[in-house]
């Protein structure tokens, strides 16, 4: 399946690379060279550190995308994390792994004893799931704009394709967001133990395996101001497999200077999993991590980063954005 998809994605984002005008490959992610400036200036309305996290908070971020092009996000002992987006300036379309579990992403299901032993050695979440999203601006006046997105995840573990729609507001230097998708989990119990109540999962749960389905809920909202981006946003959701729901807070903020771009974020988390702490897997429900990284635009055609915990392991992770 994911073949299939890389291979629909291969032909739209040609047909968007080309249809209209000539794409103008440096405004393709959050780059474009403005002028004499030679500054960053984004293309989404989000101050993520990628396109894919940016698409995962509301696909209709992708509307503005000009160009084609391919992200990697590296982690020593993980495998690279790619993103391929497309689009003509009015259309855009993205497909990469799902964020979840990530510092920009939603908190999902995750046995605690799997975690420990995940985040000990530095392993990123895998979830298995692709997320295809495309973003259209539907009203692109100065002073105003409507922008609309779709999504659709598929899951290999569970062979299903779960839906999404997003619509963000332009007034002016603010942007306001929305974004509600389907979701889906499967996790295996094997002979685990629930922390909350001490007894093996095979006791509370009939199957080996553990199989939901949920709704996931995004709100945005931000302001660009000169050379500044400030975003909020908040992920709820409910799962039936924990007794409390999860909601994530994220404030967000990015810089540019010259061919610079830095980055700085603060997430606040309430959810019923455990934390890790000093190897051990501790109740917590209230936790707390920050983000910072930057990027440089080294070319029309390359830009390189770094990242401090992007993917919630207290760990540093290089980027790369090649333009075509």
């Amino acid at each position: 399946m994911s073949k299939i998809c890389f291979s629909v994605t291969l032909i739209l984002t040609s047909f968007l690379s080309f249809a209209g005008e000539t794409p103008d490959p440096c405004q393709l992610f959050e780059y474009c060279r403005g002028g004499s400036s030679s500054s960053f200036k984004s293309a989404k309305s989000s101050s993520t550190p990628s396109t894919s996290s940016s698409a995962g908070l509301n696909p209709s971020n992708l509307s503005k995308i000009r160009g084609l092009g391919v992200e990697a996000i590296y982690q020593p002992n993980n495998p690279v994390n790619f993103g391929l987006a497309s689009g003509n300036g009015r259309i855009g379309a993205l497909l990469s792994p799902a964020t979840e579990n990530s510092f920009f992403g939603s908190r999902t299901i995750e046995i605690n004893d799997v975690q420990k032993i995940r985040q000990r050695d530095k392993k990123q979440y895998k979830n298995n799931k692709y997320n295809f999203a495309t973003g259209l601006n539907v009203v692109g006046k100065k002073k105003y704009g409507l922008d609309l997105g779709v999504s659709a995840r598929w899951n290999e573990d569970i062979k299903m394709i779960n839906p999404g729609y997003g619509v963000t507001l332009n007034l002016g230097p603010f942007h306001f967001g929305a974004f509600n998708y389907k979701d889906d989990i499967k996790i295996y119990l094997a002979d685990y133990i629930d922390p909350y109540t001490s007894n093996p999962y095979s006791e509370i749960y009939p199957n080996s395996t553990y199989q939901e389905t949920f709704w996931v809920e995004t709100y945005t909202a931000g302001l660009k101001f000169r050379n500044f981006t400030f975003d909020y946003g908040v992920i709820n959701v409910n799962y039936h497999f924990y007794h409390q729901n999860t909601r994530v807070y994220l404030y967000c903020s990015t810089y540019t200077w010259r061919n610079w771009l830095f980055l700085g974020a603060l997430r606040k988390e309430f959810s019923p999993n455990f934390q890790y702490i000093k190897g051990n897997m501790v109740e917590q429900r209230k936790k707390r991590e920050i983000y910072y990284g930057f990027q440089y635009l080294v070319n029309r055609h390359l830009a390189l980063g770094m990242n401090y915990n992007y993917f919630l392991l207290h760990e540093l992770s290089g980027s790369a954005t090649v333009l075509f």
